[in-house]
């Protein structure tokens, strides 16, 4: 048999492949091109390649809220195909199986302590129950909750900032507990920020405002450097700042091991 040239790739038609995949019980992929509506319950399109669409009912999403359906317009998820229609050369399919697999698989394999690929799938707004907070699939589908703390060492970021939709990142495990379908992850470098924090006095640098400090001799404000490096400067006599300003500032002090930093802010506001 001859060697198939490198780069080669399988054009059989979609419609079989899809066919096969039905056959055999393997997921595909699709995109979720739109969401409608059918009986007042929302419904994903799929784009499942050369134009034939797939429907997906909430029932078979495997999502929780119904909220949360058009937060994967734009986005690929595996599904299985239950049923194909040749007349309007379309397909049902179902996510929920294929998460269930997943699930299955990830309590099998994964450990606390593990380093795993995830995909941030959504930025939840802050609700009266929780904070802001991302959404991750951890593998197949399985979506968990990141908290704040465990999303990034930012005082002042927005996680839409440091996380759009769609970002592949690096997480550690923290909770894997079959009994309790509880998973839980850390996008967080373990190492401290402040090892490797190369800066001497006299040296220029951008802070970003976190917040002001009121003492009893001084107005004070505290500037974020990096993700975990924060620095403290006095107040300018003149113009007026908010959380979230990029200043330019000076280093008047700095020691790593107590990790603390002194500033001096020189300039207007960069952003």
């Amino acid at each position: 048999m001859m060697y198939k040239p490198e780069g080669y790739s399988i054009t059989a038609d979609r419609w079989e492949q899809l066919h096969e995949a039905k056959k055999r019980g393997f997921p595909v992929e699709g995109t979720v091109e739109r969401v409608t509506w059918v009986e007042e319950k929302p419904v994903w399109v799929l784009d499942m390649g050369e134009e034939i669409p797939g429907m997906v009912p909430f029932g078979e999403t495997g999502l929780e809220r119904e909220e949360m359906a058009s937060r994967f317009i734009g986005q690929k998820v595996w599904v299985k195909v239950r049923r194909l229609d040749a007349g309007t050369r379309s397909v049902i399919c179902s996510r929920k199986e294929v998460v269930e697999d997943a699930a299955e698989r990830f309590f099998k394999e994964i450990k606390p302590g593990d380093v795993i690929p995830v995909v941030v799938k959504a930025v939840l707004a802050k609700t009266e129950e929780k904070p802001e907070r991302l959404q991750v699939d951890v593998g197949g589908g399985v979506l968990v909750e990141v908290s704040r703390k465990n999303a990034t060492r930012s005082q002042v970021r927005r996680l839409v900032e440091l996380y759009p939709p769609g970002t592949s990142v690096r997480a550690r495990v923290i909770q894997a507990d079959r009994e309790s379908n509880a998973i839980q992850v850390s996008l967080v470098d373990e190492k401290n920020p402040w090892e490797g924090f190369l800066v001497q006095r006299g040296d220029f640098l951008k802070g970003q405002v976190i917040k002001m400090v009121s003492t009893e001799k001084d107005q004070l404000v505290l500037l974020e450097i990096k993700p975990g490096i924060i620095g403290i400067a006095n107040l300018p006599q003149r113009g007026r700042l908010k959380r979230g300003d990029v200043v330019p500032v000076a280093v008047t002090m700095v020691d790593p091991e107590k990790e603390k930093l002194h500033l001096r802010i020189r300039g207007v506001r960069l952003a």
